[in-house]
């Protein structure tokens, strides 16, 4: 039976929330983790776990945890459950109110019978929850405090203290949101800098942002607008949104296939648009931007062997991008060596931060890769 128990009375300890707002900002500018914060506003707010994400398109990477629910977060990603959440019923309440409970979204007879609260938060220890909504620039987030097994649900006392923290909490996130700008700002001079066409991609698959190469090349009936690419073929533009879908769904940061895009132009060969999910500290929970695009004319005069597309892309050094560049030509590990004067053993180790960098494991991978690109 469910709730075969009085749920017990938690309480908001308010001292423990200040101390985590406090650790939030610290969180934006790098210098804490968002698992520490969230851990003490969830101790502070009476819950037993806590979440930090965005209330639309969330995705791997798009939301921070505390250490105790990571398994239930994974679980809710893994198997899409924010596409059939009871608890989307409140958003109109989040938004109007700035806090939202299970009340506003569920029925006691739903508590007792939906899967969501039976087959997922249950199993995981958790049951009631409360949301509190952040602010953003345009984009709507909120802290998720779940109670455990028995708990109480969020009084109307509790969830007005809670209200309190929004702005502090909205403050921290517009910070955070900001040094991801910058990140982007700085990507997109490299590729400037480098004579390289980039498009910048958010986490619903949209492009958000395009450099001066980039927009030169979109002409021949390749057109972008309201943050989608259309062409004279059909279902071109479809295949740039799902492989950039793609490529942010997946944790490794690759697509389905080689994640390569063709888009048709009038009277020229197509562009060939490669996508690629960012990593490591170029993602934050408040990012935009979560994925990129390097757009290639195979119509432009390179140079054989011109890796600037790779070493944009990947993030190669110098060195790795004439190794690289020298592996694609079929020539043998020693041999390179021998041409870049270095040991066969610093070559090896070149090498292997090369098929790290761009997810392969074989030189006949990375030929096959290299050669896609060029």
């Amino acid at each position: 039976m469910f709730r075969e128990f009085q749920p017990e009375a938690v309480g908001v300890d308010i001292g423990l929330l200040g101390k985590a707002t406090d650790l939030f900002f610290e969180a934006s500018i790098g210098i804490a983790s968002w698992h520490d914060a969230l851990d003490v506003f969830a101790r502070g707010g009476g819950a037993a776990g806590a979440n930090v994400m965005p209330i639309r398109a969330q995705v791997p990477g798009s939301i921070e945890f505390t250490h105790n629910a990571r398994e239930m977060t994974e679980f809710y990603l893994r198997h899409e459950l924010y596409k059939t959440c009871v608890r989307a019923r409140g958003i109109p309440a989040l938004e109007r109110k700035g806090i939202m409970t299970d009340k506003d979204c569920a029925t006691e007879e739903e508590y007792r019978t939906d899967p969501y609260y039976q087959e997922f938060l249950r199993p995981h220890g958790f049951f009631y929850g409360a949301y509190v909504g952040i602010n953003i620039e345009n984009d709507l987030y909120a802290v998720l405090l779940n109670r455990g097994l028995g708990d109480a649900p969020f009084s109307d006392e509790e969830q007005a203290i809670l209200h309190r923290f929004r702005n502090q909490m909205s403050v921290a996130g517009t910070v955070a949101r900001k040094l991801a700008h910058a990140k982007i700002e700085a990507m997109h001079d490299a590729f400037d800098l480098m004579d390289v066409a980039g498009l910048f991609f958010d986490r619903a698959g949209n492009i958000i942002r395009v450099n001066a190469k980039a927009e030169t090349m979109l002409t021949h009936g390749v057109n972008l607008k309201q943050g989608r690419i259309s062409t004279a073929r059909g279902g071109d533009g479809a295949r740039v949104k799902a492989a950039a879908c793609d490529a942010i769904l997946n944790p490794g940061g690759t697509v389905n296939g080689d994640g390569l895009v063709r888009l048709a132009r009038d009277g020229r060969r197509d562009l060939v648009l490669k996508i690629q999910r960012l990593r490591g500290n170029l993602l934050d929970v408040f990012n935009t931007g979560w994925a990129i695009g390097i757009l290639v004319d195979p119509d432009e005069n390179r140079r054989p062997g011109d890796l600037r597309v790779a070493r944009a892309l990947f993030g190669l050094t110098g060195t790795e991008a004439k190794i690289a560049g020298l592996l694609a030509t079929g020539k043998e590990l020693s041999h390179v060596a021998d041409v870049c004067n270095v040991t066969y053993e610093t070559a090896r180790t070149h090498l292997r931060a090369i098929f790290a960098k761009t997810d392969t494991s074989k030189q006949g991978q990375l030929i096959a890769l290299l050669n896609k690109l060029n």
